[in-house]
């Protein structure tokens, strides 16, 4: 089994938002659900979808490497 990566979810952070949460998603569901849920209903603002994206890059960044080997691909 490949351990689950640091770079790979602040790539996917700075790519798509709080998509990158779907990557360890059993720690992270709610925040994924309430971003999407925010998204949906406040799409035409800027501040809005840009704080989630900073919020995404930094949960991600901030998490230490023993977080993501607790994952593991199936």
């Amino acid at each position: 089994m490949q351990e689950k990566s640091k770079t790979c979810a602040v790539i996917l952070a700075v790519l798509f938002s709080f998509w990158t949460w779907v990557y360890t998603y059993r720690d992270n569901a709610w925040k994924f659900w309430m971003c999407l849920i925010l998204n949906v209903f406040l799409f035409w603002t800027i501040v809005l979808p840009f704080g989630v994206w900073v919020w995404a890059i930094v949960d991600a960044a901030s998490q230490p490497m023993e977080y993501y080997k607790k994952y593991f691909k199936k």
